[in-house]
């Protein structure tokens, strides 16, 4: 098992609530106070842009075994790899199906890893349904979609599951739901091992967005395209919540600059965000710290409890709404007209948006593992139904790391985050 390794100090205080004064993260969202809130968005703000922020990686592999170096021009850790070969022949080595442990999902033009989650006997397919792509999070694989137990939930420390549970992989085929897991290959993630007695390399297999938005954006764009006549729902849990907003943003802005005459964001009817660092995920600051993929990607996130926008976050929450609070481009086409500080951008559908956090304690610290209410809530508030699951709704599967991480975890894997996300589909 694998061990996430973007630590953070548990129950840090936070540092505002991201939402514009007054306003709470469970505050009712409905199409006309959406339409309303979105009326003030501002157009094509001079200062911000909805290109790409993280530029394209110079060279797509890395030899593994010499940490990077401040200014070093061939790492390729911060920048987008491109699927397609770079200047030494060489593709993303994420974007392969050598090695799987199951039989990879074929979907036409789609060359790198997914799994596709079989219907229970006696269920079909319902093609009036849309599609459900699964986007996991950072050191996991498609088997965070799935069930667990632990071999000796006893050992635990905690109320454990003695008998597996089924999770979304096997919950959603059950109701009809084609169902695709984007598996961003942890495995071949070429970032030094940490040396020894040192925590600076990359043993737990982090990455970072550069690597896993790509193979995300490819899944998306591919079933798009393989399946003209249906809609897309996606839910991204922990990393997977930014991968998949981000590549959302990217297909959009093919659509706007003309090199794909599909506009991403008319056929996704449902976006779930579970436990995503959307405002913040470190409690400490890695940024120039620690030059390996886990401190990339968790510069590329900023730090929670005093959140200033990243680099990274720039194109794609957009400009503040308050001096404090999130961003206008955080939730585009929830009024089925505004994105990215453009109108009519949506082709007349509207996207809901979903967010399920773990409550934060009392004293306003968090239990959550890594995110807060509001560093996982997306704004304006009007726009996104940002629900909160109680503080004992965690993961009792005792999956990923025997459960070290199973607050976190509760919002994709708990019974309360699995009747949330089921619940959303099915409106």
């Amino acid at each position: 098992m694998r061990v996430l390794a973007l630590v953070l100090v548990a129950g840090c205080k936070l540092g505002g609530t991201g939402l514009p004064p007054g306003e709470t993260v469970d505050a009712g969202i409905g199409a006309s106070q959406c339409a309303a809130t979105m009326a003030n968005a501002p157009l094509a703000p001079a200062d911000y842009s909805f290109e790409d922020a993280l530029t394209a990686a110079p060279q797509n592999t890395w030899d593994a075994t010499t940490p990077p170096v401040p200014g070093d021009p061939h790492y390729p850790g911060g920048h987008y790899r491109s699927l397609d070969p770079d200047s030494q022949g060489k593709t993303h080595p994420g974007c392969t199906v050598d090695g799987l442990s199951y039989t990879p999902a074929s979907i036409a033009g789609y060359a790198c890893a997914a799994r596709d989650f079989p219907f229970p006997d006696g269920m079909v397919e319902d093609t009036t349904k849309p599609i459900v792509i699964l986007i996991h999070g950072n050191s996991d694989t498609p088997d965070g979609w799935m069930p667990y137990v632990s071999p000796n939930p006893s050992s635990l420390g905690f109320p454990a599951d003695s008998v597996a549970r089924d999770q979304l992989g096997e919950l959603l085929p059950a109701q009809g739901f084609r169902t695709i897991a984007v598996d961003m290959r942890t495995d071949k993630v070429d970032d030094p091992p940490s040396p020894e007695n040192q925590d600076t390399g990359n043993t737990p297999l982090n990455e970072d967005h550069g690597w896993t938005v790509p193979i995300a954006e490819a899944l998306i764009k591919a079933v798009a395209t393989a399946y003209p006549d249906r809609q897309i729902d996606l839910i991204g849990f922990s990393l997977g919540a930014t991968v998949q907003r981000d590549a959302l943003r990217r297909l959009w802005v093919e659509w706007v600059n003309g090199t794909w005459d599909v506009n991403i964001l008319s056929r996704v009817d449902h976006l779930i965000v579970a436990s995503g660092a959307n405002h913040g995920v470190s409690s400490f600051s890695e940024c120039g710290a620690n030059l390996t993929m886990r401190g990339t990607v968790t510069c590329e996130m900023g730090q929670r409890n005093q959140y200033t926008q990243t680099v990274f976050h720039r194109p794609l929450n957009g400009p503040p709404i308050t001096s404090d609070a999130g961003g206008w481009w955080e939730t585009p086409c929830a009024d089925g007209d505004y994105a990215f500080g453009k109108r009519a951008a949506c082709g007349n559908h509207t996207v809901a948006y979903t967010t399920i956090t773990m409550k934060d304690l009392p004293d306003g610290t968090q239990q959550d593992e890594f995110v807060s209410e509001s560093s996982s809530a997306l704004n304006p508030p009007q726009c996104a139904d940002n629900e909160l699951d109680e503080l004992t709704d965690f993961d009792t599967s005792g999956y990923f790391y025997n459960g070290y991480f199973r607050n976190h975890f509760g919002s994709a894997r708990s019974a309360a985050g699995l009747m949330k996300i089921l619940a959303t589909l099915e409106n």
